[in-house]
């Protein structure tokens, strides 16, 4: 009976898990570079990637024609960089890696909910899982050459590595995370909650041979890249001033909803911990969720979305999770009322309509259509192909760079913007060529971008060439 009822389980789980990939495949192979449309964050981070395959420096001049752009650490960068040694490069295998993340990001999902629940409440946590993971906001970072897929990968394992009781190795993967995107510091919260329990209690913290050698790699990955942003401080300041602007531009957490939120969401651990008066599985899935929702509070950008997704679900998974506590009735029917809201919460931010996501989400019309012409792209790439070296060519820091990066490294000509950099605009550049690619698929609100004079008009007019001569050549 026993073994019945596990394998029953097992071909549920499996069921879900292939309906989980076929939305991911989908996704990257009915609608590649439709969902979402080619995005200008890709040509800063492809570009640092393919760059560092080629010469081993991370120094774009289409980025910054002065020095190396230093407002990201470099890990999701190498990692694209091996890539390309390997396979070779071209943007449709920079949107495969995030693809491939992603689905790893499913399966460690998957064995989080085994390694918390049992029974029903496992089923129902995959199902939720589901309901998570394919939700437009997630879907679109597993196919967006962006770091977001391997991050939210490793934050999960350290999850996963965390609910094994291996706690040293949860904290030596978010510092090796932080060599790929300093979201990283939202996930020191489970590890900071764990040593001051740890302290009042009084409990000792064993570690394992393979945790220590974790954390000592972890801790030489970080040390690689303080060496790396000292040899290039002026610009990492330069770069971290520009990217605190941003951030600062809007309000910390979101503003005072926000910081109401994270309050009701950290109310959840701290009864758990009053309850239960141990660390245990519960209370690692709510303060992982917790620190997903914190994320996607003060990331102030659409590709963030996906982490309230994420953190809602943890958190429900930790109220499953609460086994012994739901014995009583009161307290069941507390809890029931409890995961339902949070249920309402992940599908409300899963599913939400939002002005920066709503032109980008797959339609039956976008199936229809190519973002661009195949014969545009080739037009433009036998145009790179026959500049002579030196020869600069703006596209307006559209996102289409990366289909041409490899032309342009056969040819010797540039690419780059009509700015001065990605994180300066004065003072301006003055290019040979300007290639504006439109496309009806492109949203009204990126050509408030579009300051150099060639203003995209959301039609699907393909790529004019424009020879710009010193009298015609503009500037802002």
């Amino acid at each position: 009976m026993l073994n019945a009822l596990k394998s029953r389980e097992n071909i549920f789980s499996i069921c879900c898990m292939l309906f989980f990939v076929s939305g991911v495949l989908f996704v990257r192979l009915a609608m590649g570079m439709e969902f979402p449309i080619p995005w200008n964050d890709e040509t800063a981070f492809i570009s640092q990637a393919f760059e560092f395959s080629r010469t081993g420096s991370f120094y774009v001049y289409g980025l910054n024609s002065d020095r190396v752009v230093m407002w990201m650490p470099p890990g999701f960068m190498l990692l694209l960089a091996g890539i390309y040694k390997v396979f070779g490069y071209s943007f449709e295998v920079s949107r495969w890696v995030s693809s491939v993340l992603y689905l790893g990001l499913g399966m460690v999902a998957l064995l989080v909910v085994r390694a918390s629940l049992c029974g029903w409440r496992r089923q129902l946590g995959i199902l939720l899982m589901l309901v998570a993971f394919l939700s437009p906001y997630a879907l679109v970072i597993a196919n967006v050459g962006r770091m977001e897929s391997l991050y939210s990968l490793l934050f999960m394992l350290s999850l996963l590595a965390a609910l094994k009781r291996q706690y040293v190795l949860g904290l030596a993967l978010v510092l090796f995370s932080a060599t790929v995107h300093f979201n990283a510091v939202y996930f020191l919260l489970p590890y900071a909650v764990l040593v001051g329990w740890k302290i009042v209690r009084r409990e000792s913290l064993t570690v394992g041979s393979w945790e220590l050698l974790a954390l000592v790699l972890a801790a030489v990955a970080l040390g690689g890249y303080g060496l790396f942003v000292l040899k290039n401080i002026a610009g990492f300041l330069e770069d971290m001033r520009f990217q605190f602007a941003f951030k600062l531009g809007s309000s910390v957490m979101g503003g005072a909803s926000g910081w109401a939120l994270l309050a009701v969401c950290f109310c959840i651990p701290v009864l758990q911990l009053a309850v239960h008066r141990r660390f245990a599985t519960e209370v690692l899935l709510s303060l992982y969720g917790i620190a997903f929702i914190a994320m996607a509070l003060n990331g102030h950008s659409m590709w963030y979305y996906c982490a309230f997704n994420f953190g809602f679900w943890l958190l429900i998974l930790g109220i499953l999770a609460s086994g012994n506590a739901l014995a009583k009735p009161i307290t069941r029917g507390a809890s029931l009322v409890v995961a339902l809201l949070l249920f309402g919460q992940l599908c409300y931010y899963g599913y939400r309509s939002t002005p920066e996501l709503d032109p980008l989400k797959p339609s039956l019309g976008k199936l229809a259509r190519d973002f661009l012409p195949e014969g545009e792209i080739d037009k433009v790439r036998t145009f790179v192909r026959a500049l002579p070296p030196g020869a600069t060519v703006s596209f307006g820091y559209s996102g289409v760079e990366p289909y041409f990066f490899a032309d342009f490294a056969r040819s010797g000509a540039l690419w780059t913007g009509s700015a001065h950099s990605v994180t300066q605009v004065f003072p301006a550049r003055a290019v040979d060529y300007r290639v504006l690619c439109d496309s009806v698929m492109f949203p009204a609100y990126l050509s408030i971008y579009d300051w150099d004079g060639f203003p995209r008009k959301s039609q699907d007019s393909g790529c004019n060439i424009t020879r710009l001569s010193k009298e015609d050549k503009r500037e802002p």
